[in-house]
């Protein structure tokens, strides 16, 4: 197992650099969110409709009508509901939060590498090969920047042996994603000055996430986010799980998986040469130790090859790769800063801004979404709308009550009853904890239209096209989405 002893704290940057740093990633920040802002993928509008939900009025739902429980990441959502509140915009909001999230993520590495007495430009170099990963900035709006700035955070209070911070770090970390706990006891068990103090580290975390999970348990009706029943379910896309998913998206978007995944194959690498600098870099490999394990979790789960779910391990990968290309040898950085100009280069020449994200499973453009969304308000008012499609947007821009299982908990009750009844034991006693207050009593809305995906449009019926560069298993063929009676 990877352990160390943390390095001495350093002193900090003096306040001009520190400035310099913050001001860099900061702009550098905003001008990726602006070139990326118009590609929102679909995925990232539910997040975005909890956070006006939540931030204008107070409820925690996709949609105004219902209160659900499918936001993959507490936390994101409520930094955003609360920057939604005093900016009045989602998208907004999410743009401040992208640069902050940014200028933590810089900030954090940038002390590892003075702890860890690594040059300064392997803390660069790590910031820019995240910030510029074509896969992560296609998910933008989901918790991926968010991610990224925790787990820095995370690797930050590890390094300076700080218990007490690495405990709220990993609280936050839960609260963005429950599966980063497994990065979190990766890097705890890693970190050998951590262990005498482990008491001031799990009460820190449970303070920062424990509030949360008893509420989500007693109020929401489940402990976890329902997306985990949801998502499970799905199973694969026509054969293809996560464990083969890049190879899916490799045939569609070869040369973005290819700068996508590059700085993480560096990092596998990079773990069989770690013991040139064993001490120096230890906690590191543990992180990107941190990042197989998690692909390999998620392999054995069997989901589907969304193309976020590879976010953590991107991340963790990325970041001990070029950590430790800095460590090894200065003239490295050549190779490794024509890496971040390929990524630059791909980044700059899908658009400016971008129209469409650079990887989407979606089954139409941004721009189709969110015309389909605002006409469709004016035709269906406030009377309930079935939805056989992808949700997310269509729910955002119409501001209308759009029914499926992300939306509509009504819906999602049988599944969970069916399989609780099929799990074994050990499942069914979890299943039934975490969904054991759940409120059952409320009546499904009666939908008066369906929203369907259709390849021809009946005569008369309202229609918007949606085409997309995604024809992977399970994706239909380019057509339109048809209102039509319930």
């Amino acid at each position: 197992m990877l352990t160390a002893q943390a390095a001495p704290r350093r002193p900090s940057l003096p306040r001009r650099g520190s400035s310099r740093d913050v001001a860099l990633f900061a702009v550098a920040g905003g001008a990726v969110f602006w070139l990326v802002h118009s590609s929102i993928i679909d995925d990232s509008y539910i997040t975005l409709s909890y956070a006006r939900n939540l931030g204008l009025h107070g409820h925690w739902g996709l949609i105004a009508e219902q209160t659900s429980n499918t936001a993959t990441s507490p936390l994101n959502v409520l930094i955003l509901g609360a920057l939604t509140a005093v900016l009045r915009h989602p998208v907004w909001a999410l743009g401040v939060l992208f640069v902050l999230a940014n200028v933590v993520l810089g900030t954090a590495l940038r002390r590892v590498t003075r702890v860890l007495s690594l040059p300064a430009w392997g803390a660069v170099a790590a910031w820019l090969v995240v910030l510029l990963n074509p896969l992560l900035l296609s998910a933008v709006g989901l918790e991926v920047t968010l991610t990224a700035a925790v787990l820095a955070l995370l690797l930050m209070a590890a390094v300076e042996a700080r218990a007490a911070a690495f405990g709220v770090c990993a609280g936050l970390a839960v609260l963005t994603r429950l599966d980063l706990a497994i990065i979190v006891v990766v890097l705890f068990v890693g970190s050998r000055s951590l262990w005498r103090s482990w008491w001031k580290a799990a009460a820190a975390a449970v303070m920062v996430a424990g509030p949360w999970f008893v509420f989500s348990w007693l109020v929401l009706g489940s402990f976890v986010p329902d997306t985990l029943l949801i998502k499970t379910q799905q199973r694969s896309w026509g054969g293809y799980q996560f464990g083969e998913g890049p190879l899916l998206l490799l045939s569609f978007y070869p040369a973005a998986i290819v700068l996508a995944f590059l700085p993480a194959v560096l990092g596998v690498l990079a773990l069989a040469v770690w013991a040139r600098r064993r001490a120096q870099l230890a906690l590191p490999a543990a992180l990107g130790l941190a990042g197989i394990l998690h692909y390999l979790a998620y392999t054995l789960l069997g989901v589907p090859p969304y193309h976020w779910y590879y976010a953590p391990s991107l991340i963790c990968l990325s970041l001990f790769a070029a950590l430790a290309v800095s460590a090894l040898a200065r003239g490295l950085a050549l190779p490794v800063g024509l890496l971040v100009v390929c990524q630059l280069g791909f980044v700059l020449q899908h658009g400016l801004p971008w129209q469409r994200a650079a990887v989407t499973t979606n089954w139409a453009s941004p721009a189709q979404y969110a015309t389909a969304g605002r006409e469709l308000k004016a035709l269906v008012g406030d009377e309930p709308v079935r939805l056989e499609g992808e949700i997310g947007a269509i729910a955002y821009f119409c501001e209308c009550t759009v029914l499926d299982q992300f939306s509509d908990r009504t819906q999602l009750v049988s599944a969970i009853d069916a399989v609780t009844a099929q799990a074994g034991p050990v499942k069914r006693w979890l299943l039934r904890l975490n969904y054991h207050f759940l409120d059952r009593t409320p009546a499904p809305l009666t939908p008066r239209y369906v929203l369907r995906d259709v390849a021809t449009p009946p005569a008369g019926a309202p229609a918007w096209p949606a085409t997309s560069p995604w024809h992977g298993p399970g994706a239909p063929p380019d057509g339109y989405y048809a209102l039509l009676p319930a």
